[in-house]
Protein backbone atom coordinates (compact mmCIF):
# COMPACT_ATOMS: atom_id res chain seq x y z
CA UNK A 1 0.00 0.00 0.00
CA UNK A 2 1.45 3.64 -0.95
CA UNK A 3 0.35 6.95 -0.35
CA UNK A 4 0.45 10.27 -2.56
CA UNK A 5 1.53 13.69 -0.55
CA UNK A 6 2.30 17.13 -0.35
CA UNK A 7 4.67 18.36 1.63
CA UNK A 8 4.21 21.78 3.68
CA UNK A 9 7.42 22.68 2.20
CA UNK A 10 8.38 22.70 -1.49
CA UNK A 11 8.23 19.47 -2.88
CA UNK A 12 10.63 18.49 -5.70
CA UNK A 13 8.60 17.92 -8.33
CA UNK A 14 5.61 19.02 -10.29
CA UNK A 15 3.00 17.30 -8.57
CA UNK A 16 3.83 15.17 -5.41
CA UNK A 17 5.75 12.34 -3.17
CA UNK A 18 4.97 8.98 -3.27
CA UNK A 19 5.51 6.84 0.12
CA UNK A 20 5.02 3.45 1.39
CA UNK A 21 2.39 2.82 3.99
CA UNK A 22 3.28 0.08 6.69
CA UNK A 23 1.15 -2.35 7.93
CA UNK A 24 0.19 -0.92 11.35
CA UNK A 25 -0.62 2.41 9.57
CA UNK A 26 -2.88 0.93 6.57
CA UNK A 27 -6.21 0.19 8.74
CA UNK A 28 -6.17 4.36 9.58
CA UNK A 29 -4.39 6.26 6.55
CA UNK A 30 -7.42 8.43 5.01
CA UNK A 31 -6.97 11.00 2.44
CA UNK A 32 -6.40 14.60 3.45
CA UNK A 33 -4.98 13.14 6.69
CA UNK A 34 -1.57 15.09 8.23
CA UNK A 35 1.06 12.15 8.17
CA UNK A 36 4.90 12.74 9.60
CA UNK A 37 7.77 11.73 6.14
CA UNK A 38 11.02 11.73 6.29
CA UNK A 39 12.32 14.38 3.57
CA UNK A 40 15.87 14.37 2.92
CA UNK A 41 17.61 14.49 6.28
CA UNK A 42 14.41 15.77 8.68
CA UNK A 43 11.11 14.75 9.53
CA UNK A 44 8.09 16.87 7.73
CA UNK A 45 4.49 17.21 7.82
CA UNK A 46 2.35 15.96 4.80
CA UNK A 47 -1.17 16.11 3.92
CA UNK A 48 -2.33 12.45 1.92
CA UNK A 49 -3.94 13.41 -1.51
CA UNK A 50 -4.52 9.96 -2.42
CA UNK A 51 -3.91 6.21 -1.23
CA UNK A 52 -2.64 3.81 -4.34
CA UNK A 53 -2.26 -0.11 -4.50
CA UNK A 54 0.68 -2.03 -4.96
CA UNK A 55 -0.21 -2.17 -8.74
CA UNK A 56 -0.42 1.40 -9.12
CA UNK A 57 2.94 2.19 -8.42
CA UNK A 58 5.96 1.78 -11.25
CA UNK A 59 8.99 2.64 -8.42
CA UNK A 60 10.78 -0.08 -6.92
CA UNK A 61 9.65 -0.81 -3.49
CA UNK A 62 13.40 -0.53 -2.29
CA UNK A 63 13.64 3.31 -3.91
CA UNK A 64 10.16 4.40 -1.61
CA UNK A 65 10.65 5.81 2.25
CA UNK A 66 8.02 4.75 4.44
CA UNK A 67 5.55 7.57 6.47
CA UNK A 68 6.49 7.46 10.16
CA UNK A 69 3.61 8.23 11.54
CA UNK A 70 -0.39 9.60 10.72
CA UNK A 71 -0.57 12.76 13.11
CA UNK A 72 -4.65 13.40 13.06
CA UNK A 73 -6.83 10.43 12.52
CA UNK A 74 -9.72 12.95 11.28
CA UNK A 75 -9.15 14.43 8.04
CA UNK A 76 -8.93 18.31 8.13
CA UNK A 77 -10.74 19.14 4.87
CA UNK A 78 -13.11 17.83 2.40
CA UNK A 79 -13.08 15.20 -0.35
CA UNK A 80 -13.96 18.08 -2.72
CA UNK A 81 -11.36 20.47 -1.47
CA UNK A 82 -9.08 17.61 -2.76
CA UNK A 83 -10.28 17.70 -6.21
CA UNK A 84 -10.00 21.86 -6.03
CA UNK A 85 -6.19 22.07 -4.81
CA UNK A 86 -5.95 19.27 -7.84
CA UNK A 87 -7.41 21.29 -10.29
CA UNK A 88 -5.60 24.53 -8.92
CA UNK A 89 -2.10 22.65 -9.95
CA UNK A 90 -3.23 21.31 -13.31
CA UNK A 91 -5.28 24.43 -14.29
CA UNK A 92 -3.19 27.11 -13.36
CA UNK A 93 0.18 25.09 -14.02
CA UNK A 94 0.94 25.24 -9.81
CA UNK A 95 3.01 23.29 -7.73
CA UNK A 96 0.64 21.05 -6.04
CA UNK A 97 1.74 22.21 -2.49
CA UNK A 98 1.21 25.90 -3.22
CA UNK A 99 -2.31 24.57 -3.79
CA UNK A 100 -2.67 22.52 -0.66
CA UNK A 101 -1.34 26.10 1.13
CA UNK A 102 -4.16 27.47 0.34
CA UNK A 103 -6.22 25.16 2.36
CA UNK A 104 -4.15 25.98 5.77
CA UNK A 105 -3.20 29.57 7.05
CA UNK A 106 -0.07 29.43 8.51
CA UNK A 107 -0.49 29.52 11.45
CA UNK A 108 -2.61 26.67 11.44
CA UNK A 109 0.27 24.55 9.92
CA UNK A 110 2.51 25.86 12.54
CA UNK A 111 0.18 23.86 15.18
CA UNK A 112 -0.24 20.96 13.15
CA UNK A 113 4.09 20.89 12.85
CA UNK A 114 4.15 21.94 16.72
CA UNK A 115 0.79 19.02 18.03
CA UNK A 116 -1.16 22.14 19.15
CA UNK A 117 -3.97 22.01 17.17
CA UNK A 118 -6.96 21.42 18.82
CA UNK A 119 -10.45 20.99 16.74
CA UNK A 120 -13.39 22.34 17.96
CA UNK A 121 -17.05 20.82 17.68
CA UNK A 122 -20.02 22.94 17.92
CA UNK A 123 -23.52 22.14 17.83
CA UNK A 124 -25.70 24.01 15.92
CA UNK A 125 -27.85 26.57 17.19
CA UNK A 126 -30.62 28.54 15.64
CA UNK A 127 -29.50 32.14 14.08
CA UNK A 128 -31.37 36.02 15.42
CA UNK A 129 -32.87 36.92 12.17
CA UNK A 130 -34.44 40.75 12.25
CA UNK A 131 -34.91 41.56 8.26
CA UNK A 132 -37.31 44.14 8.91
CA UNK A 133 -37.62 44.98 4.85
CA UNK A 134 -40.39 44.30 2.56
CA UNK A 135 -39.76 43.24 -1.05
CA UNK A 136 -40.92 45.02 -4.15
CA UNK A 137 -42.61 43.01 -6.68
CA UNK A 138 -39.55 43.37 -8.54
CA UNK A 139 -36.93 41.82 -6.16
CA UNK A 140 -39.62 39.32 -4.84
CA UNK A 141 -39.81 37.83 -8.72
CA UNK A 142 -35.85 37.95 -9.12
CA UNK A 143 -35.77 36.04 -5.99
CA UNK A 144 -37.99 33.42 -6.86
CA UNK A 145 -36.35 33.10 -10.18
CA UNK A 146 -32.98 32.64 -8.63
CA UNK A 147 -34.44 30.10 -6.02
CA UNK A 148 -36.46 28.04 -8.48
CA UNK A 149 -33.47 27.85 -11.68
CA UNK A 150 -32.13 24.56 -12.38
CA UNK A 151 -28.83 26.06 -13.43
CA UNK A 152 -26.31 26.83 -10.46
CA UNK A 153 -24.28 29.48 -12.31
CA UNK A 154 -26.65 32.80 -12.04
CA UNK A 155 -25.39 36.24 -12.50
CA UNK A 156 -27.66 39.06 -11.91
CA UNK A 157 -27.41 42.26 -13.60
CA UNK A 158 -28.79 45.55 -11.19
CA UNK A 159 -28.88 49.55 -11.29
CA UNK A 160 -27.96 51.15 -7.98
CA UNK A 161 -30.92 51.44 -5.46
CA UNK A 162 -32.39 48.79 -7.14
CA UNK A 163 -32.40 47.20 -3.33
CA UNK A 164 -29.80 43.81 -3.87
CA UNK A 165 -28.72 43.78 -0.33
CA UNK A 166 -32.71 42.48 0.90
CA UNK A 167 -32.55 39.78 -1.93
CA UNK A 168 -29.16 38.95 -0.43
CA UNK A 169 -30.22 38.75 3.38
CA UNK A 170 -33.24 36.60 1.86
CA UNK A 171 -31.51 34.42 0.33
CA UNK A 172 -28.98 34.02 2.80
CA UNK A 173 -31.89 32.98 5.25
CA UNK A 174 -33.26 30.72 3.21
CA UNK A 175 -29.76 28.57 3.35
CA UNK A 176 -29.24 29.47 7.06
CA UNK A 177 -32.85 27.63 7.59
CA UNK A 178 -31.88 24.52 5.78
CA UNK A 179 -28.40 24.46 7.98
CA UNK A 180 -26.12 24.89 5.49
CA UNK A 181 -23.32 27.65 5.42
CA UNK A 182 -22.83 30.63 3.04
CA UNK A 183 -19.86 32.20 1.64
CA UNK A 184 -20.20 35.88 0.40
CA UNK A 185 -17.43 37.07 -1.60
CA UNK A 186 -16.61 41.20 -1.38
CA UNK A 187 -13.80 42.27 -3.61
CA UNK A 188 -12.47 45.64 -1.28
CA UNK A 189 -12.33 45.60 2.29
CA UNK A 190 -14.31 49.11 2.48
CA UNK A 191 -17.56 46.83 1.52
CA UNK A 192 -16.88 44.38 4.57
CA UNK A 193 -17.90 47.40 6.88
CA UNK A 194 -20.89 48.32 4.31
CA UNK A 195 -22.34 45.09 3.27
CA UNK A 196 -20.88 42.63 5.80
CA UNK A 197 -22.04 45.22 8.66
CA UNK A 198 -25.66 45.13 7.54
CA UNK A 199 -25.50 41.85 7.20
CA UNK A 200 -24.03 40.96 10.75
CA UNK A 201 -27.09 43.14 12.13
CA UNK A 202 -29.48 40.23 10.57
CA UNK A 203 -27.76 37.52 11.63
CA UNK A 204 -25.86 38.38 14.78
CA UNK A 205 -23.43 35.85 16.17
CA UNK A 206 -23.37 33.31 12.69
CA UNK A 207 -21.52 35.72 10.97
CA UNK A 208 -18.40 35.93 10.54
CA UNK A 209 -16.92 39.25 8.37
CA UNK A 210 -12.42 38.63 7.71
CA UNK A 211 -10.40 41.63 6.24
CA UNK A 212 -6.60 42.06 6.18
CA UNK A 213 -6.14 44.20 9.05
CA UNK A 214 -7.03 40.69 11.25
CA UNK A 215 -4.02 38.74 12.70
CA UNK A 216 -2.84 35.46 11.49
CA UNK A 217 -3.98 34.03 14.79
CA UNK A 218 -7.66 35.17 14.44
CA UNK A 219 -8.13 33.80 10.82
CA UNK A 220 -6.38 30.52 12.76
CA UNK A 221 -9.50 31.10 15.35
CA UNK A 222 -11.98 31.24 11.95
CA UNK A 223 -10.70 28.62 10.51
CA UNK A 224 -11.62 26.31 12.92
CA UNK A 225 -14.50 28.21 13.69
CA UNK A 226 -15.70 27.66 10.03
CA UNK A 227 -14.52 23.88 10.77
CA UNK A 228 -16.45 23.24 13.15
CA UNK A 229 -19.31 24.55 11.86
CA UNK A 230 -20.12 27.38 14.34
CA UNK A 231 -19.77 29.83 11.37
CA UNK A 232 -22.53 29.27 9.19
CA UNK A 233 -22.00 32.56 7.28
CA UNK A 234 -18.96 33.84 5.93
CA UNK A 235 -17.88 37.42 4.89
CA UNK A 236 -14.68 38.08 3.16
CA UNK A 237 -13.00 38.69 0.07
CA UNK A 238 -11.16 36.11 -2.27
CA UNK A 239 -8.98 33.86 -0.08
CA UNK A 240 -11.97 32.71 2.16
CA UNK A 241 -13.35 30.30 -0.99
CA UNK A 242 -10.16 27.48 0.39
CA UNK A 243 -11.68 27.77 4.27
CA UNK A 244 -12.86 24.26 5.03
CA UNK A 245 -16.67 24.46 5.19
CA UNK A 246 -18.25 21.60 6.30
CA UNK A 247 -21.91 21.72 4.62
CA UNK A 248 -21.49 24.84 2.06
CA UNK A 249 -24.95 25.40 0.93
CA UNK A 250 -24.32 28.65 -1.78
CA UNK A 251 -22.04 31.45 -2.69
CA UNK A 252 -22.47 34.93 -3.37
CA UNK A 253 -20.04 36.70 -5.00
CA UNK A 254 -20.66 41.11 -5.38
CA UNK A 255 -19.31 42.47 -7.85
CA UNK A 256 -18.15 39.98 -10.36
CA UNK A 257 -16.45 42.14 -12.51
CA UNK A 258 -13.70 43.46 -10.25
CA UNK A 259 -9.97 42.98 -10.66
CA UNK A 260 -9.21 41.87 -6.89
CA UNK A 261 -10.97 38.76 -7.67
CA UNK A 262 -7.49 37.43 -9.85
CA UNK A 263 -5.08 36.15 -7.49
CA UNK A 264 -1.26 37.63 -8.58
CA UNK A 265 0.59 35.69 -6.45
CA UNK A 266 1.51 31.76 -6.78
CA UNK A 267 -0.79 30.04 -7.29
CA UNK A 268 -2.55 32.48 -9.54
CA UNK A 269 -5.78 31.99 -9.78
CA UNK A 270 -9.04 33.74 -10.55
CA UNK A 271 -12.18 33.28 -7.89
CA UNK A 272 -14.95 32.76 -10.65
CA UNK A 273 -13.36 29.99 -12.26
CA UNK A 274 -12.43 28.26 -8.90
CA UNK A 275 -16.07 29.11 -7.61
CA UNK A 276 -17.20 27.60 -10.52
CA UNK A 277 -15.27 24.44 -9.71
CA UNK A 278 -16.63 24.31 -6.09
CA UNK A 279 -20.35 24.39 -7.70
CA UNK A 280 -19.37 21.73 -10.13
CA UNK A 281 -18.14 19.66 -7.45
CA UNK A 282 -21.12 19.94 -5.07
CA UNK A 283 -23.96 20.91 -7.14
CA UNK A 284 -24.37 23.57 -5.29
CA UNK A 285 -25.63 27.24 -6.39
CA UNK A 286 -23.36 30.64 -7.13
CA UNK A 287 -24.61 34.17 -7.77
CA UNK A 288 -22.45 36.70 -8.95
CA UNK A 289 -23.78 39.93 -9.10
CA UNK A 290 -22.58 43.36 -10.83
CA UNK A 291 -23.98 46.50 -12.54
CA UNK A 292 -21.17 45.89 -15.73
CA UNK A 293 -20.96 42.43 -16.05
CA UNK A 294 -17.24 41.63 -17.29
CA UNK A 295 -17.12 40.40 -21.27
CA UNK A 296 -15.83 37.02 -20.06
CA UNK A 297 -19.22 36.58 -18.25
CA UNK A 298 -21.27 38.12 -20.65
CA UNK A 299 -19.51 35.38 -22.93
CA UNK A 300 -20.67 32.78 -20.79
CA UNK A 301 -24.18 33.98 -20.67
CA UNK A 302 -24.26 33.86 -24.33
CA UNK A 303 -22.67 30.21 -23.95
CA UNK A 304 -25.91 29.43 -21.54
CA UNK A 305 -23.19 28.12 -18.97
CA UNK A 306 -24.71 30.91 -16.72
CA UNK A 307 -28.79 32.58 -16.30
CA UNK A 308 -29.20 36.05 -16.30
CA UNK A 309 -31.40 37.71 -13.90
CA UNK A 310 -32.10 41.75 -14.37
CA UNK A 311 -32.82 44.22 -11.22
CA UNK A 312 -33.52 47.21 -12.75
CA UNK A 313 -36.18 49.24 -10.94
CA UNK A 314 -35.03 51.18 -8.00
CA UNK A 315 -35.75 50.18 -4.56
CA UNK A 316 -38.54 52.55 -2.68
Amino acid sequence: MYCIVSPFSKTFDDIWLTYFVPEFLRSDLKVWQIVEIPLKNSVEDAIVLSILNQNEVNIERSKIKSIINIKFLEPLLKDYQIELAKYLAEFYFAHIHDGVNLFLPKTIRTKIKNNKLNLWIFKDNKYNFSQKKEFNKEQEEVYNQIINETKNKILLYWVTWSGKTEIYIKLIKKYLDEWKQVLFLIPEIILTNQIGERIKKVFWEEVIIINSNITESKKSEYWLKIKGNKAKMVVWTRSSIFYPFVDLGLIIMDEEHDNSYISDKSPRYNSIEVIEKISDLLNIKIVLWSWTPSVDMMYKWVKWEYKIFNLLSKFV
